[in-house]
């Protein structure tokens, strides 16, 4: 009986410890889909004066975006991501409660590009999934969420199309000097992971982007004291690499 126990016990420790080394087989992983971005300019918003935060979100002026790239995990919760997205930023006065700015109308739209590498955090373990079936889809399972933040940095390249670059008025001016169409951006937020099998999973990704810029819109106030950003909100679909011996991904 003492036998049986000694090695059902063995037992357990060997495939708890092979399960819990199993993310290393799949450290690798390609990210791609769809998505939508916010402008955080000096341009539109809510009422009150323009900030970052969700009371300055102007639904109508959401533009689409497109994104792929890469994932390798370093350690179980702690993973590196490279990512590429292109998409479209507007904004416009007209749509904006604010007086003051409702009456100087001024809009813009225009191309984004970004490329960002990123630190990710998992606040609890990753789960796989069931291996080869899409029975995570037919019925919900929670403990198939994963949840993480990230933080990183990255360069984003911007041509704003701006209806009137040159305003000016009594009470505000605006400055005309020319400004360069690239500037750091640094991505922070939350995303979600839900595993479908042991290869496939779907994302959800909510962040904002904070840039040293203050040209996204191609405008800038000669009161204005902040610098542009953006938000962003991501779908996607994950698709892990198993790794070989090497060390390498094996596609």
């Amino acid at each position: 009986m003492k036998k049986i126990i000694l090695l059902l016990t063995i037992s357990f420790i060997v495939f708890s410890e092979a399960d819990a080394q199993r993310w290393k087989r799949v450290r690798y992983e390609l990210i791609y889909g769809l998505g939508i971005n916010i402008a955080m300019t000096d341009l539109g918003g809510g009422p009150g004066e323009g900030g970052f935060g969700f009371k300055d979100i102007d639904i109508s002026q959401t533009r689409p975006g497109i994104y792929g790239g890469f994932r390798y995990k370093f350690k179980e919760r702690l993973a590196g991501k490279f990512l590429l997205s292109f998409g479209w930023l507007a904004g416009n006065d007209a749509m904006t409660p604010e007086e003051s700015r409702n009456g100087r109308n001024i809009s813009f739209s225009g191309p984004l590009l970004e490329t960002s590498v990123v630190g990710e955090y998992s606040l609890m373990r990753e789960r796989l999934g069931s291996r080869y079936t899409f029975s995570n889809i037919r019925r919900f399972k929670m403990k198939y969420i994963n949840t993480y933040v990230f933080a990183g940095i990255g360069m984003i390249a911007f041509w704003p199309n701006n209806s009137n670059p040159t305003y000016k008025s009594n009470s505000e001016k605006g400055k005309t000097k020319s400004f360069s169409h690239v500037a750091a951006a640094f991505p922070i937020g939350i995303g979600f992971k839900y595993g479908i099998n042991r290869k496939l999973g779907v994302s959800l990704e909510m962040g904002g982007r904070f840039t040293t810029t203050d040209y996204l819109d191609g405008h800038s106030d000669t009161y204005s004291t902040s610098r542009d950003g953006y938000l962003t909100v991501m779908v996607g679909l994950n698709y892990k690499l198993k790794t070989a011996r090497s060390g390498l991904p094996r596609f």
